[in-house]
């Protein structure tokens, strides 16, 4: 009796263990749909379908532009504008913790930084040709820019011009 007992004992605990392991364990470690989900990309990760002037509008004339006008009827023009190129300009000092080097604000620095910021980021905003590249001289003409496009259609060019360009332009 104590051999079937033996028996029935290991049967029961073998029946539980590979229950266990080949029903559970999946769902303690992770299932393969699991994986499949973790090499999706997360929803904010995925393309919105929009295109670069969906996006601008978004950002800028829904949001940004709005906003500014507002802040520009409270404090007047002049002094907005002052204040948006001060406050603009400053981004240099964030541009600098960023290991982008404007310290000694020279041509030969600022010319390096544009032409790498256009080649690697602002192709799809910008249209542009190098006319001259020299130590002397950094000459870029700029035939199509999205900034200036979305905020010359939404009556608001002189804010887009301080907020954006006053930096990149005005050294």
């Amino acid at each position: 009796m104590s051999s079937r007992y033996n028996r029935r004992s290991f049967l029961i605990k073998s029946t539980t263990s590979c229950s266990l392991c080949f029903l559970a364990v999946p769902n303690i470690l992770g299932s393969s749909d699991k994986l499949t989900l973790q090499n999706e990309k997360h929803k904010f990760q995925t393309d919105s379908g929009m295109t670069m002037q969906e996006v601008y509008n978004l950002a800028y004339t829904e949001s940004y532009i709005p906003a500014m006008k507002s802040l520009m009827k409270q404090v007047g023009k002049k002094k907005f504008l002052e204040m948006l190129k001060i406050s603009s300009d400053m981004v240099y000092q964030v541009d600098n913790e960023n290991e982008i080097d404007y310290s000694t604000r020279t041509l030969e620095a600022w010319s390096e930084s544009m032409k790498t910021a256009i080649k690697n980021r602002m192709t799809k905003r910008l249209s542009y040709e190098i006319i001259t590249d020299n130590p002397e001289l950094l000459e870029i003409k700029f035939t199509e820019c999205l900034w200036a496009k979305t905020f010359k259609e939404a009556d608001a060019a002189d804010i887009g011009y301080a907020g954006f360009c006053y930096r990149d332009y005005s050294c």
